[in-house]
């Protein structure tokens, strides 16, 4: 009888198990991982993925300046930046060309060379100098059509294949 009431019982729960409604979620999760080098706010937080650039009317876009590390995991390598493409801010059919400066050296499509005994001086353990990356209106001055303007800065920063 004991065996029987046993039976019974595992069968219930299986049972009610089974009748149980459940749904399952799947997120997915991606990460862009670059183990040579890269590029981080001088605390060692993440670039913002967006950043605003106030307006003055009398001067027009305000500059942003911030301080940023690079890393890498060679010892001697030198770094190149470039702009993946040039920067523009856009609204409708109105352009404002901009101008990206790290450590004061203007950057272009065309890869800028970092020299690695300037900016890793205490080596790469603890990234580089800090050193501003800097966003500005390329000519100065009021603009003349109101708008929401957007763009995206794409910085490409790779070790040098030859020092």
């Amino acid at each position: 009888m004991k065996h029987i009431f046993k039976t019974t019982l595992l069968s219930a729960l299986l049972l009610s198990a089974f009748a149980t409604q459940a749904v399952q979620r799947n997120i997915t999760v991606t990460a862009v991982v670059d183990p040579t080098v890269d590029m981080t706010l001088a605390d060692g937080s993440a670039l913002p993925d967006a950043l605003t650039m106030e307006y003055n009317v009398v001067t027009g876009l305000q500059p942003i300046s911030q301080q940023v590390k690079l890393w890498t995991n060679s010892t001697t390598a030198n770094l190149n930046i470039s702009l993946a493409s040039a920067v523009n801010l856009a609204s409708g059919t109105t352009q404002v060309p901009l101008t990206v400066k790290l450590d004061g050296k203007t950057l272009t499509t065309t890869a800028t060379a970092l020299t690695y005994a300037t900016y890793f001086p205490n080596g790469n353990t603890t990234g580089s100098l800090a050193v501003p990356l800097e966003i500005s209106q390329t000519t100065a001055g009021a603009l003349k059509t109101a708008g929401t303007y957007t763009g995206t800065v794409g910085l490409v920063l790779a070790q040098a294949t030859s020092n």
